[in-house]
């Protein structure tokens, strides 16, 4: 399986003109989330997963226009940056004005995701590992071994902190360089994951990568 995880555009909130813990994005995340999409319409994403929150849907639907066959995008709260008071419904009107094609896990953040840390490496494991391990059904090579993987390509737009947990859940970090992990916006963060000798195996293949964003739209700070 290839996996993407990808942080939201700017948001407003990012740039002090909002206070909402659910803010839109800016006019220049606008942009970069074009620019993420333009980059990744050769990819044929079999998943794309975001957050509920308003930010990373604009972002993945950015990504999804550029996609052949308007891809379905599943809205999956667990994949939030922390616990809110709001939910999928809050936001699902103005979801549905982005995007048509969207579904919805059904998970409530302030009832069954659990603390923060907990509800992501759960949602890593649903989404990610379970299907990239259980149905490595494709056989290959690496390093002159033979490989099974499973070929889908899995996109995940999620949020700075949230990220942070994931990568170091993914890659193995030390939980205490998580506050170091940096994660500029619509920055792209990579990893192959497959069978070895039936044992689960990672590649982290790109990290922090905003190679598709040109000198004017790259945010000087990280959160």
């Amino acid at each position: 399986m290839e996996l993407y995880i990808v942080r939201h555009g700017e948001s407003l909130s990012n740039i002090g003109e909002s206070n909402d813990s659910d803010s839109k994005l800016s006019p220049k995340g606008e942009r970069q989330a074009e620019c993420l999409g333009q980059y990744l319409k050769d990819i044929k994403f079999d998943r794309i997963y975001t957050s509920h929150l308003c930010r990373a849907a604009q972002t993945a639907v950015a990504v999804a226009k550029y996609q052949r066959g308007n891809p379905e995008i599943i809205v999956a709260p667990e994949f939030s940056e922390t616990n809110t008071s709001k939910d999928y419904e809050v936001n699902a009107e103005f979801l549905g004005q982005l995007y048509g094609n969207l579904s919805y896990t059904r998970a409530s953040i302030g009832n069954d995701c659990g603390d923060d840390v907990e509800r992501l490496e759960a949602a890593i494991d649903k989404y990610v590992n379970t299907p990239a391990y259980s149905n490595a059904a494709v056989t290959g090579e690496w390093c002159g071994r033979p490989k099974k993987y499973n070929p889908q390509k899995i996109l995940i737009v999620s949020h700075g902190g949230a990220i942070a947990v994931m990568l170091r859940y993914i890659a193995n970090f030390n939980p205490d360089t998580n506050l170091d992990v940096v994660q500029h916006n619509t920055c792209i963060n990579k990893f192959e994951l497959f069978l070895l000798d039936g044992m689960a195996h990672r590649r982290f293949l790109r990290y922090n990568d905003v190679t598709h964003l040109p000198d004017g739209l790259r945010l000087e700070t990280q959160f």
